[in-house]
């Protein structure tokens, strides 16, 4: 029961759209822009930094928390609830299953699975992959970037023998592709 009530309270607060409620404190529609996605990348597009920004640190910090309230949780619990936040973020009830594409969430979600370190090689590799291919944006360069880096934490897992993260990278896989199920479309009939 306590290890179902840490996965449930991780879902509650992965739904919790941070994005959404500061678009309606500045009167703005986040489904009418670009793809209408109702996260803080979006936020930071239409109204800057000073919203998007503090958006996408609670996106991040939600991928953590509550969870890190809690103490000897196993991996599989750990993952599962890792897991139930991000499809929280990504399926968010308060938005009729309706949520972001779950990219700051999982930054979070892998830094308290890896101590930081998994968060560091995806960050890394999307920095140089932008600096040398990201010219012209779209969501689909930014996708296939942000897949490329994600990719590199298979190695990471691997060489850790960290083999109980393959849950959480598969579940967050799955819900990533599915969130951008629009951009892959468009790769393959732009390709």
């Amino acid at each position: 029961m306590y290890k179902l009530f840490i996965i449930l309270l991780q879902f509650l607060s992965g739904s919790i759209m941070y994005s959404y409620i500061f678009a309606k404190l500045a009167n703005v529609d986040l489904s009418r822009y670009r793809d209408g996605n109702p996260g803080s990348s979006n936020l930071w597009r239409i109204k800057g930094w000073k919203f998007g920004f503090p958006a996408m640190i609670l996106d991040f910090l939600k991928g953590i928390f509550p969870i890190i309230l809690f103490k000897n949780i196993d991996n599989i619990t750990l993952n599962i609830a890792l897991i139930a936040g991000i499809a929280g973020h990504a399926f968010s009830p308060w938005l009729n299953f309706k949520g972001g594409k779950s990219i700051a969430i999982t930054f979070g979600a892998w830094t308290l699975a890896t101590i930081g370190e998994a968060p560091i090689i995806m960050g890394s590799v999307l920095v140089l992959l932008k600096k040398l291919f990201n010219k012209e944006k779209s969501p689909e360069k930014d996708f296939i970037i942000f897949i490329i880096g994600y990719l590199f934490l298979i190695p990471y897992i691997i060489l850790k023998k960290k083999y109980y993260l393959f849950i959480l990278f598969i579940c967050n896989l799955l819900i990533i592709l599915y969130k951008h199920k629009i951009e892959i479309k468009n790769i393959f009939v732009e390709g």
